[in-house]
């Protein structure tokens, strides 16, 4: 993976076996506090419970792997992304009650089944810097992936003809196109996607009309990248 491992790389001095990446991971997780969860949001235990899985982009822990570099640090975590605190939360072991968060690093990402989550720093505006989901790494184009969960808190009924609303996690996805580290927001409209093929426009949509590709489709707007690369 040519441009994730480009990532100012930190040795690993002394960790040659599979429990000394362990202990290192270790190093590289805290501890999230359970009990506070639901008073965070001002909602009870069983509010909480209710609408909780709709942070993640999957509430389940899945094993997966977390790589320094090329190598592997530990494999097997069981693992989550959690779209609203933008963390990758993991467990020791898949029965814990317990889990904790990576520490967000550009040195180090997973891949959980078919996700790569890679954190990228952005020096200009910290405030955006977090993970992202790589669906395709070409040699110079890329297509990144951005979920975000939102809470919205409960909303009281302002009359008796009101009904209100309750408390809830909302997901909204954002695809982006990277060129040389810079990140480009690919808008919803298929024409406004085509406008940032450049001169290359024509081949690409070509491309996707002899392959009846639906480019508001993730996966042919993936084919439609990957061909788009393929290109320069």
């Amino acid at each position: 993976m040519k441009k994730i491992l480009i990532v100012g790389l930190i040795t690993l001095l002394g960790i040659n076996t599979y429990a000394q990446r362990n202990q290192y991971l270790d190093v590289h997780v805290r501890t999230i506090d359970l009990n506070e969860k639901s008073l965070a949001f001002g909602l009870t235990e069983a509010e909480f419970e209710a609408i909780k899985d709709e942070a993640y982009a999957n509430p389940s822990f899945i094993p997966g792997n977390i790589y320094q570099g090329e190598e592997v640090i530990s494999r097997g975590v069981p693992m989550r992304y959690n779209a609203y605190a933008d963390e990758i939360e993991i467990k020791k072991n898949k029965t814990d009650a317990d889990y904790g968060a990576l520490v967000n690093s550009p040195d180090i990402y997973v891949n959980i089944l078919n996700d790569i989550y890679v954190y990228v720093t952005n020096e200009r505006f910290p405030d955006k810097s977090g993970y992202f989901n790589v669906l395709f790494e070409g040699d110079r184009y890329s297509l990144y992936k951005k979920v975000v969960s939102t809470f919205s808190p409960r909303q009281e009924p302002k009359s008796t003809y009101d009904r209100g609303a309750p408390a809830s996690f909302k997901k909204t996805t954002t695809y982006y196109l990277v060129d040389d580290g810079s990140f480009y927001q690919m808008p919803s409209s298929r024409s406004k996607i085509m406008r940032m093929m450049g001169d290359k426009r024509k081949d690409v949509q070509n491309f996707i009309k002899e392959n009846k590709l639906d480019i508001r489709n993730e996966t042919d707007l993936v084919k439609a990248i990957e061909y788009f690369d393929s290109l320069q």
